[in-house]
């Protein structure tokens, strides 16, 4: 959403300042034009109709910012050295990941009778998005082409029941599983859930991790080699060199943005050719972006489960009368709390502090480094509510699931990441009762700007199914630099996020197209533009859309869509919110939809004079002359043929009739190319 004084790019002309939307009539003619300040207060005037190409300026340094001049050919020349680079990035990130499809895979067969018995001890009805997901997923599994999916769904979605009809399908076509995982944990918890969903099988299934004793870690790689250990779960450990495989074929990953890049680089190195399903709530904008591009598949649950409450989020300073009147209320209800406290060092005396503050209340400690037999124990007596508040680090960030935890405080928030936060507050609310999330920051130091971004942002997205729209703000306020590497932040603060990634997916897109890029016009070609002159009114009228950012943002819909299909859906959200479509509004759509099919041609230019239509085409277009002579013929006073150039001679009784016809004519032009 645009907002005022915010700054933007203008493809052509580079970085301004939005001053806001200007209605202007000339000749009878009325339009609206997006209003962008440049240097020296020189003002561009762009029609809405061509909005796509203005994007928001974000970027991933924060610095001052210089508005280009107009008239200036510096923002061109720019453009065209980071277009240069952009295509030998755009082949480096395909390579990277080609490799894995070049590799021969293993097609899974799915026994239907067999699958179906064991979908039947489900014990809750699947949501749509399960069901999509798992058929996604079935028909990468069966393809010879090993699977990269990442399985995208808010805490507490049913990710972790999707993954097990994979691992069903790989152990019934006689394949070893391993299931990978941040923490032991995690780890612990997955093994329990793991060994009830498959109790009545005959499956092995094992756990590793650096809790695990000297002579269980020999016994375990002894049965992974043999093929006695049909699924392993563990945390990193299941990376070592150690372990031989007799015959893997399905590697789940929980929560990936926990792995660094020397454990991601592993995993490509160790499992090239079998299946990696990856299991997420907030992806990292790494692989968000590398989804969005193409280069990596993506299914999204964003179904909650039923009778499930969005969790209440509340940003405070630090506070002893707060934080006292919270935990009692949780345990006036019988409930108990998570203390989330990061530091391990200083965990034991936040232990006291809180014993002094509430002394009605039993509190233990839970961290990372702690023995594994007392962590699993604390974590067991929790479980069974032996104690009200764990005062704990991190490690509860991924897998816990304690119904009766619904109230968590978060000391320094402002030092955790957005995934971490939102993973965090995940693991209270699951059940019907009402969470509630409250974010502890310190009063007497400064905090980040980042840091502010990012808890506004946890706080407003409090809604069920939240995570993948986190991370979509959390890809904004990192940028994209870990996809693309440090020597990509100087081109990308150059054309902001927005436009980059735009380039960036157009060079890729025409890769995997199997099209060349190495001129730069052809990369040109798909963001260039469809100039129409036609003298006609198009506009939402403000007594039919009064608010000035709901018609903007419509405005902008309807310019960045490329397909008649959403146009549709746009044109009907607009009749069911606010009724009828007024004429110029009905005019806009028509100009869109021309706009689209002359996309698919190649037209460059169309425009109405006082008694012909003349259409300008590309180089490249796509015309069959043929048929074109053919309607020549018919009328020859009517039609006029110069070197991609068509005059057509007729009189129109209204704008409505004029974009009528060129509509209908485009299209007759499409169905005979």
């Amino acid at each position: 959403m645009f907002k005022k004084n915010q700054l933007v790019v203008h493809v052509q002309y580079g970085i301004g300042k939005y001053i806001g939307l200007n209605s202007l009539k000339k000749n009878n003619i009325i339009a609206d034009y997006f209003v962008i300040q440049y240097a020296n207060k020189a003002k561009l005037y762009v029609p809405v109709t061509s909005l796509h190409l203005i994007s928001i300026y974000n970027r991933i340094k924060i610095s001052k910012i210089s508005l280009d001049t107009l008239g200036n050919k510096k923002w061109l020349k720019e453009c065209q050295k980071i277009k240069k680079n952009m295509c030998d990035l755009a082949v480096q990130l395909i390579d990277i990941n080609s490799h894995r499809s070049l590799q021969k895979g293993f097609s899974f067969k799915k026994d239907s009778l067999k699958y179906k018995n064991f979908c039947k001890n489900c014990s809750y009805k699947l949501t749509d998005d399960q069901k999509k997901s798992i058929q996604e997923i079935i028909i990468d599994m069966k393809s010879s082409i090993p699977m990269d999916r990442l399985l995208c769904g808010d805490v507490g979605f049913g990710k972790t029941e999707v993954a097990m009809r994979a691992v069903f399908i790989a152990l019934n076509n006689n394949k070893q599983v391993a299931v990978l995982v941040p923490t032991t944990i995690l780890a612990q918890q997955h093994h329990e859930t793991f060994k009830n969903r498959f109790s009545k099988y005959i499956y092995n299934i094992d756990i590793y991790s650096r809790f695990t004793k000297k002579k269980h870690e020999l016994s375990i790689q002894k049965k992974i080699k043999n093929g006695l250990i049909h699924i392993l779960i563990g945390t990193h450990k299941i990376l070592s060199k150690h372990l031989v495989w007799n015959n893997l074929g399905l590697l789940i990953i929980d929560e990936e943005h926990r792995f660094g890049v020397r454990h991601k680089e592993k995993i490509k190195e160790l499992y090239l050719n079998i299946d990696i399903l990856t299991l997420t709530a907030t992806p990292i904008p790494r692989t968000l972006n590398m989804s969005y591009l193409g280069i990596r598949d993506i299914s999204i649950i964003s179904t909650p489960p039923k009778k499930r409450l969005k969790i209440k989020t509340f940003v405070h300073f630090f506070c002893s009368k707060v934080i006292r009147k919270v935990i009692l209320s949780e345990l006036k209800r019988n409930g108990q709390v998570y203390y989330v406290y990061n530091s391990i060092k200083n965990i034991e005396e936040k232990k006291e502090y809180l014993s002094k503050l509430i002394p009605e209340a039993r509190i233990k400690i839970s961290h990372g480094k702690m023995n594994r037999n007392d962590l699993y124990k604390i974590m067991y007596d929790f479980c069974h509510k032996k104690f009200d508040i764990l005062v704990c680090t991190t490690i509860i960030d991924t897998g816990i699931n304690i119904s009766n935890v619904n109230t968590m405080i978060i000391e320094n928030a402002d030092k955790f990441g957005l995934s971490q936060l939102h993973q965090l507050r995940g693991r209270i609310g699951r059940s019907s009762r009402q969470a509630y999330a409250f974010f502890l920051i310190s009063h007497t130091k400064k905090i980040k700007e980042k840091s502010k971004k990012r808890l506004n942002l946890i706080k407003s997205f409090s809604n069920l199914g939240s995570g993948f729209t986190l991370s979509t703000y959390d890809s904004e306020i990192r940028g994209v630099g870990e996809l693309l590497g440090k020597n990509q932040s100087g081109h990308i603060n150059t054309l902001g996020i927005e436009l980059y990634k735009k380039f960036l997916n157009i060079a890729i897109k025409r890769l995997l197209e199997n099209k060349d890029i190495t001129s730069m016009d052809q990369l040109n070609n798909n963001i260039r533009e469809v100039k129409l002159k036609l003298n006609v009114s198009t506009v939402l009228p403000e007594n039919y859309i009064s608010d000035i950012n709901v018609r903007l943002n419509f405005y902008r819909e309807i310019a960045c869509t490329k397909k008649n299909k959403k146009l549709k859906k746009i044109k009907n959200k607009m009749f069911f919110l606010f009724g009828q479509l007024p004429r110029y509004t009905k005019n806009l759509f028509l100009l869109a939809q021309i706009k689209i099919f002359s996309k698919k041609i190649g037209i460059k230019k169309i425009q109405y004079y006082s008694d012909k239509v003349c259409i300008s085409f590309f180089k490249d277009n796509v015309l069959n002359v043929s048929w074109l002579y053919k309607k020549i013929i018919k009328h020859p006073k009517v039609w006029k043929v110069l070197k991609y150039k068509i005059y057509i001679y007729k009189k129109f009784l209204n704008d409505t009739f004029l974009l009528k016809w060129i509509k209908k004519f485009i299209k007759s032009i499409i169905n005979h190319k």
